[in-house]
Parts: C-alpha cells; structure tokens; sequence
C-alpha cells in the first residue's frame, strides 16, 4: 500500500513539474546568441583582405520554449549575399529579421557588432616556395647533412587576394625540432593556416625529407686542371697539370664518387688580370659535399705566344 502512495506522489510530483515548465516556459523571454556568419555565393572575382567575424551576437526575444529549442537546435546563421561584400560595410541590425531566417515567434531585437567592415581586393592565384616557421636540427658526432633538406611539393599555389599575396615571399610548414639525428627523416608537415578565412593553400602538407648519414673526408687525386677560353694565338704553361681535392660527406655517397665526378678550370681571362703570377683554380664537384682543401691552393703559370 505504501508503494502505491509513492507512485502516486511521483507522479503528482511529476505532473505540477510539466504544469509549471509549461506556465514559465510560456513567458515571453530574452537570450543571447552567438550567430554564425555566412557568405553566399562569394563573387568569384574577389577576395576578402581582412576576414568577417565567425559569429555575430544577436538578441532574440521569444517564448521560453521557443529559446530552448533554438539553443538546443544550433541551425541558426547570418547569411550575408556575395553582392553586399562591395560595399565595404554591412549594417547588421536593418536585416536581421530577413539574412536569419527567423522562426515564427521570435525577434530579433538587435546584434553585435552593428557593422561589419568589409574589405576586399581582386582574387589572383600566387605560387611561392615553402619553409619551416622554425626548425632546430642537430646531429650526432660524427653525422651530418647530406645535402639541402628537400620539401615535396618544394612550393604551393596560394588563393585570395591581391594586395595580400603580393607581400607573401614564402609559406611556412609547421615548427620541428630534430635533434641527435643518426638517420634519415621523412615525414608529412602540417601547411600552417597562418592567415586563416582569407587566404587558401593547394595543399595542406607537404613530405619532408632530412638527408642524414654518416660523415666522413675523403682526398681525389689527379685532377686535371684545363685552362678555359684560350686564343689561338696563346699557350698557357701551368706550373702543376692536376690537384688533389679533400671534401667531406656522407659515407655511403662518398663510396659512389670517383675522380671524374670533380673538375678544375681557369678562365684565361683571369690569368689576364692576375698580377702575382700564380691562379687558384675554380673547383666543381657533386652536390652535398663539402671542400675542405686543396693542393696546391695556387698554380703558377707562363703565357706564351
């Protein structure tokens, strides 16, 4: 019997609850809202140089029940056609009724911001090269860079407008830190959206690749020195007919290299304008080495007719 009583309790309880929530819930009421803004049908033409706020803060006025759905729904949102963008402003309070789309019921009293400042220029397409915002790279002893870190794409097409673009150089990939590296790395880097709402990427990573090995120096020997852009009617005697180069490099790509992958040349013209008799041959040798000596550092020479 006393089962019965709390049901019946329950659901008295239950009862004057809905009475109520009905009875308040029908009162007229006030809420604020963050509205989303949405361009329509954006000229094709143009492009924003600043970007709209995402929402805008409206009042509404309407029964309590009313605002709970609206909340609870989220489907709400300032539509703005494309053609208002040339304007330059937006007045966002003399077409809020009619850009929300409003159910029957509810008003809107007024929003936040008033105005909205527009500002566009014409859409072009730029492509520049890419880079990280930062990077700390160290190696281990002994380790090293093989040669130029390697970005894949190498650059990107960039979208919006022109007055913007024209100032761009370069777009930054995320920051890395690499540190004590042994090994080549390869990974996939975020584009940064660093001017996010106004400018567009083709991409939005890009595959980087860190040439890591172990280094080591190795000498070529006899390399031939040819003196370039000779007259016919000159000889030019060198004093050593070859040098021997030292550089530095990865191991693994050192073991392919041989001495007919190095040259030493001499412009006869800078023969010419020498005064002291003696020319220091210009060195051509693979990417991803470094120079460190070569002998001898100068070469004398006679010119004969």
């Amino acid at each position: 019997m006393k089962k019965g009583r709390y049901h019946i309790l329950a659901g008295s309880f239950l009862v004057a609850a809905l009475f109520w929530f009905s009875v308040t819930m029908g009162g007229s009421f006030r809420a604020h809202f963050h509205i989303p803004v949405v361009v329509n049908s954006f000229p094709d033409d143009l492009a924003l140089v600043t970007p709209l706020p995402e929402t805008i803060d409206v009042l509404l006025e309407a029964r309590g029940w009313q605002l709970l759905f609206l909340e609870a729904g989220k489907q709400m949102k300032f539509e703005i056609p494309g053609s208002w963008l040339r304007s330059g402003a937006i007045q966002t309070n003399r077409t809020l009724a009619e850009r929300m789309k409003l159910p029957e019921g509810v008003r809107a009293i007024r929003a936040y911001p008033e105005t909205i400042e527009v500002g566009v220029d014409r859409h072009i397409r730029r492509k520049v090269p890419v880079r990280f915002a930062s990077l700390d790279l160290s190696f281990r002893e002994g380790f090293g860079l093989l040669r130029s870190i390697e970005f894949t794409p190498d650059s990107i097409v960039l979208e919006g407008a022109e007055s913007v673009l024209n100032e761009i150089e370069s777009w930054p990939i995320e920051a890395r830190t690499y540190t004590d590296l042994t090994l080549p790395v390869v990974e996939d880097v975020p584009v940064l959206d660093s001017l996010g709402g106004i400018i567009e990427t083709s991409v939005d990573k890009v595959n980087v690749y860190i040439p890591t090995d172990q280094m080591a120096d190795m000498s070529f020997e006899e390399i031939a020195v040819t003196v370039l852009n000779v007259p016919e009617d000159r000889q030019v005697l060198l004093g050593h007919q070859s040098v021997r180069i030292d550089v530095r490099g990865g191991v693994n790509y050192l073991s392919t290299l041989s001495a007919e992958d190095f040259s030493a040349e001499v412009e006869f013209s800078d023969i010419v304008a020498d005064t002291s008799g003696s020319i220091i041959p210009t060195i051509h040798f693979p990417a991803g080495l470094q120079l460190l000596n070569m002998e001898p550092r100068e070469i004398r020479y006679t010119i004969r007719k």
